[in-house]
């Protein structure tokens, strides 16, 4: 995995050395609002990732997670954004991501889901990503729309927050609708 770039973020790769970072901000009890976090120790966490696969690429499953930091190297951080690639269909993948809140509102979510989409159909040629949010997660929702998703329609029952079921609404991109969008984005910045 690398490191990958944007304009204002720096996105580095979790690994079992960094693991720990991002165990504490999993325990921030706000981001238990809309997600089912793991409810884990940190050794655990730590083996749990240091399992992962450690490269990102085309056939590769598993999970992959970054860590994001303000480009300037300043060390706050400020969220975490995943890709999770299943044995199942190695063409698809689910885009997970949450930004701490002294950091939200700044379009920092937004960013790094970008980066991540792009990074997900160039370097492991994924076909499409889909994302699950509660109903009620409008900022969430925002993000996924201001990078291209579509609303699929509602999974009842479809996710865990919090030890019980809820409803999410399904969202996804295909990689030639992204296309077309990258295509038509660098048009507009042309003219």
């Amino acid at each position: 995995m690398r490191t990958i770039r944007t304009v204002r973020l720096r996105m580095t790769p979790v690994t079992s050395a960094n693991a720990g970072v991002l165990w504490e901000v999993l325990q921030a009890p706000d981001l238990r609002d809309y997600q089912d976090l793991p409810d884990v120790d940190l050794a655990q966490f730590q083996r749990v990732v240091g399992a992962r696969p450690k490269r990102f690429g085309a056939g590769v499953v598993g999970r992959f997670e970054w860590l994001l930091y303000y480009a300037d190297g300043n060390d706050d951080v400020l969220g975490w954004v995943s890709l999770r690639i299943g044995d199942t269909n190695r063409s698809s993948a689910e885009v997970g991501y949450s930004v701490v809140r002294a950091h939200r509102g700044q379009g920092i979510a937004t960013e790094a889901v970008g980066a991540l989409v792009e990074e997900g159909f160039t370097r492991a040629r994924l076909r499409e990503i889909r994302a699950y949010c509660l109903p009620e997660n409008a900022s969430s929702r925002a993000v996924l729309r201001h990078n291209g998703f579509g609303e699929s329609g509602t999974l009842t029952r479809g996710a865990t927050v919090q030890g019980k079921p809820v409803d999410v609404i399904l969202h996804s991109l295909d990689c030639e609708r992204w296309r077309a969008g990258v295509t038509s984005n660098l048009e507009a910045t042309r003219s």
